[in-house]
């Protein structure tokens, strides 16, 4: 565990600051009592004073003032967005968002919610999507994975501090509550007093405080209910906050309680092919034998699907004390609770293979493309009776977090501490099992089914009733696995700014930051158990139930709905079914499988940081105003876990195989500079260019480093070995931006943005030679992770919005967003021209990235006019390259196009309650991907249409 010396000076320094008193002469005005106070200690009443606007916060006034219509203030120096972030309605969100972006230093784009409890979308990743630059995956129900101009790596700060789930270096952001965030900051770029981690970009959550509120009780209550078409159920979702904040004889107090809970059910239906192959098992039959053998079709089709529930509770406290102008301390804390349950199916029906000892199906009717070798549709009679599969995965996870902060401004220093605390949990254990039927099925089955919009694979039995409870006799097999990890993080941040008298230099800032991270992982798992033929009718709790119909709407799809018992079926069950089994696996005898030592790991990193930078302010040909300077971080590292080595020993003149563990407990020093620079050049009092050139890294995940390694010395000559590699580097990006912005109006913005990015130390997993001091007699073939790959990331962005307040009547209640990207990108990969010797020669495949959108953009359309408020949004995401493969044109996989149309009604009664009305996904779009060519899909995913009404109050 690192040195707790730097915390404990800083908490401290903290305590003397504090104890300070009061300078007269740069002090505000302060409540009376305190005034009363400091008149007995100086004799005098303190005035009330200001500090010096800087150059462009005076651009920014006077530009301010010459608009049509107020403008608010927005800006973020201490890890939050503060000011104006209170609004009601989508114009005061621009306005405020607007704001947010013209103040800041770097590159950023911000979402400011509309109301108390209310972002544009239902949850924060949803509303990432509409952000140029942004693109997010959809899983489980949900907006999820988020990537910043086509990158993942993204990391997730709340109020300025790094958030994580148990052993990840980020969170999940659909895990906190949209109505908790007042804003979000997506930063492209970085400035050196931002913390560092990640290699591509930062978003920023800033949550609510009592003193964003006005004087006196705020209350805000939301209730909402979500049908989702594909479970044809209603999810609900409740919040509620209650604050207080108010002037006392000891200065402004204030509090606040935020709390939500919400239920997702979810069921995303999946058809798919497995990967065309040329048939090489010599038992499979196919009628008539002229029939061609020497043809490409899929190894097996089948449907599965993500169903499953999800259960989130969220309570935030915050209390606030501001004694005069100058101090502010607040004290809070969080908890989020999550229970999930992963009920996923899988239905498996092989075609060229066979999943038991029987031969491959019978194929006949074999129907073929017009190029002669790829199979388009096939009949087949099963000589194996299987059948479905079912998981059942209980997943719970819990994080606590606890902040004090302090803060201090005067007209001539701006200081800010804090102690930050946070723990994080997932408790998790899954047991699969699949069933058989009583019978071997017979089946029709089209690859590519046409009179379906989506495509994709059609599967028809022919002799099987899959909703006949008689027509499934065994329960044929299963495995289980169970996990925990646990991680918590301290971290302690100081920040001072000195303004100066200077027209050359606004202001200096340093700061330092401390943490330290501790891990704790352990897993295990058994099985498979299979062919065990326990009939279903023996089993009292086993209750046969719908696996829930998919692909709702679908004209193709006739089977995929089947019969297989539920996640409470077989819990209830699997103590009768580890009871008839214990005699022949002992192992059974106990409900959960043991955690396997070499699947666990543990130990803590951290890191030492600093920075200083300067904001200067220069006149060329134009005024020019930025940010200089630099972050220096030590990073270290102390993980451990075991070593295991099997090698052959003389022992009396004879080789026995033997096995050793000890623990491996390397430790990792790692030394960065990150050089900042930005400007920002003001052609005119509303059109600026922002240019900067920012260094970022981005440390591997513990799982990476996990030092653990298996070794397999038996072969003196092929000696070989996997796991993590602890010395692996971070992954660094060296950026160059730009970004021309118009304000226009009192709404407006149109900005163009340009960028390339240079990556290196991209991590990827292979298997090369290792001289290692367990066999330093030969090289030892290692699979692991390691710092192998570059890259070259370059595009455009564009983004328009403006409310048309420069039209007459009713049209001035209009406005659109616009907003678009392109990115292109250029990806080296080592490919080694023989990767079992130690100085084998290296040449880059040079490719795009993958899983990146070439194209993206969102068209958003909205009117707000005497309490009525409406939103259309349209997002598109251009076809994405999964694999590439210069040998198999069919391991070319890619992924359709993605588009998606959401739209929102809300209604203000009166000034204190809200109607909304709201669908997602309206045209049903899901995913699809292909094999190469549109002839061949891999995948058809259909996710919800969901349509929601929401009630929400204040006062």
């Amino acid at each position: 565990m690192l040195s707790i010396r730097g915390l404990a000076s800083g908490v401290a320094f903290t305590a003397l600051v504090a104890a300070l008193p009061v300078d007269p002469a740069a002090a505000q005005k302060a409540p009376d009592a305190t005034q009363k106070a400091q008149k007995i200690l100086t004799g005098k009443k303190p005035p009330k004073q200001k500090r010096k606007l800087t150059k462009r916060e005076e651009r920014l006034e006077k530009d301010a003032s010459k608009s049509s219509e107020s403008q608010p203030k927005v800006y973020n120096d201490n890890g939050r967005l503060q000011g104006d972030i209170v609004v009601m309605g989508l114009r005061e969100n621009l306005k405020s968002a607007r704001s947010a972006k013209r103040r800041a230093s770097q590159i950023v784009d911000v979402v400011v919610a509309q109301d108390i409890g209310k972002l544009p979308d239902k949850n924060i990743p949803e509303a990432l999507a509409r952000v140029p630059g942004v693109t997010i995956d959809r899983n489980r129900g949900e907006g999820g994975d988020v990537l910043i101009r086509g990158l993942g790596g993204v990391m997730t700060t709340i109020n300025g501090s790094p958030t994580f789930s148990a052993g990840d270096r980020t969170t999940y952001l659909n895990d906190i509550s949209s109505d908790m965030v007042a804003a979000i900051e997506v930063y492209k770029t970085r400035t050196p007093d931002q913390v560092e981690g990640s290699q591509t970009g930062v978003i920023n959550l800033t949550l609510r405080r009592p003193t964003d509120f006005k004087k006196g009780a705020t209350y805000a209550f939301s209730v909402r209910g979500d049908y989702a078409d594909q479970v044809k159920k209603v999810n609900p979702y409740v919040s509620a906050l209650v604050a207080y904040n108010a002037d006392t004889a000891i200065g402004q107090l204030g509090f606040s309680v935020n709390g939500s809970y919400n239920y997702v059910q979810y069921n995303e239906a999946i058809r798919w092919n497995g990967l065309p192959e040329i048939p090489r098992d010599p038992r499979l039959t196919f009628l008539p034998s002229t029939a061609p053998r020497n043809v490409y079709m899929p190894y097996a089709v089948g449907f599965s699907g993500r169903d499953g529930w999800s259960k989130r509770a969220d309570v935030k406290v915050s209390t606030q004390w501001r004694p005069d102008d100058h101090w502010s301390i607040t004290l809070e804390g969080g908890y989020l609770k999550q229970r999930m349950l992963w009920s996923d199916n899988q239905f498996d029906l092989p075609i060229a293979y066979s999943s038991s000892n029987a031969p491959p199906p019978i194929l006949s009717n074999v129907v073929l493309s017009d190029d002669g070798r790829l199979v388009k549709s096939i009949s087949g009679t099963s000589l194996d009776p299987f059948g479905p599969g079912r998981n059942s995965g209980l997943h719970e996870s819990t994080t606590y977090n606890g902040r004090f902060q302090v803060d201090f401004k005067n007209e001539r220093f701006e200081f800010n501490s804090w102690l930050n605390w946070t723990r994080a949990e997932n408790d998790s254990n899954n047991i699969f099992h699949w069933i058989r039927f009583n019978q071997q099925p017979d089946f029709d089955v089209i690859f590519n089914d046409t009179r379906d919009p989506l495509g994709g694979s059609n599967l028809t039995f022919k002799n099987l009733d899959l909703l006949d409870p008689n027509n499934y006799l065994y329960i044929d097999g299963f495995n289980q696995g169970k996990q925990y990890t646990y991680s918590s993080d301290i971290e302690a941040k100081w920040d001072l700014k000195v303004y100066t008298d200077s027209s050359f230099i606004d202001y200096l800032k340093t700061g330092f930051r401390y943490n330290n991270r501790t891990y704790s992982r352990e897993a295990g798992g058994r099985g498979s158990y299979a062919n065990l033929r326990i009939p279903i009718a023996s089993l009292p709790n086993y209750k046969l139930v719908s696996n829930g119909k998919g692909f709702q709407g679908s004209p193709s799809v006739t089977t995929a709905e089947w019969l297989i018992g539920d996640s409470n079926s077989i819990r209830s069950s699997f103590a009768d079914i580890r009871a008839r089994l214990a005699g022949i696996y002992p192992e059974l005898a106990t409900p959960n499988p043991e955690y396997n030592p070499l699947d666990a790991f543990g130990g803590s990193d951290g890191s030492f940081a600093g920075y200083g930078m300067l904001h200067y302010n220069v006149k060329l040909l134009f005024p020019i105003d930025g940010v200089i300077g630099a972050r220096l971080v030590n990073t270290l590292t102390n993980l451990t876990a075991l070593q295991r080595q099997t090698q052959f020993v003389n022992v009396d003149n004879r080789l026995v195989e033997t096995t050793t563990e000890v623990i491996n407990r390397p430790k990792g020093n790692y030394l960065d500079i990150m050089p900042s620079v930005n400007a920002i050049i003001h052609f005119t009092p509303k059109l600026q260019l922002r240019t900067a050139y920012t260094s970022e890294i981005g440390r591997p995940s513990a799982y990476q480093i996990n030092p653990r390694l298996v070794l397999d010395l038996r072969s003196q000559g092929n000696p070989t070995g996997y796991g993590g590699n602890p010395r692996l580097g971070a992954v660094t990006t060296t950026k160059y931006d730009a970004s021309l912005e118009w304000y226009f109006g009192p709404t407006g913005l149109a900005s163009l943005a340009v960028w390339q990015w240079n990556q290196s130390g991209l991590v990827g997993d292979r298997t090369l030679p290792e001289i290692l001091p367990e066999a330093p007699n030969a090289p030892v073939l290692i699979r692991r992770p390691y710092n192998l790959g570059r890259g070259r990331h370059r595009g455009i962005e564009g983004n328009l919005y403006t409310f048309f307040t420069f039209l007459p009547g009713i049209l001035k209640s209009f406005g659109v967003q616009a907003n678009g990207t392109v990115n292109l990108t250029r990806q080296a990969y080592p490919r080694f021209q023989d990767e079992t010797k130690l100085d084998s020669e290296v040449e880059f495949v040079f490719g795009p990235y993958l899983n990146v959108p070439k194209y993206t953009y969102n068209l958003i359309g909205f009117f707000e006019k005497d309490g009525l408020n409406i939103r259309v949004a349209y997002n598109w995401q251009s076809r994405r390259q999964w694999e590439v493969n210069t040998n198999n044109p069919y391991l070319n996989r890619f992924v359709d196009p993605v588009k998606r149309l959401d739209a929102s009604i809300n209604y203000d009664v009166n000034k204190n309650l809200t109607l909304a009305l709201e669908g997602a996904n309206l045209t049903a779009d899901g995913n699809r991907s292909y094999f190469g060519s549109y002839d061949v899909p891999q995948d058809v995913r259909v996710f919800s249409r969901n349509i929601s009404f929401s009630v929400r109050t204040r006062f």
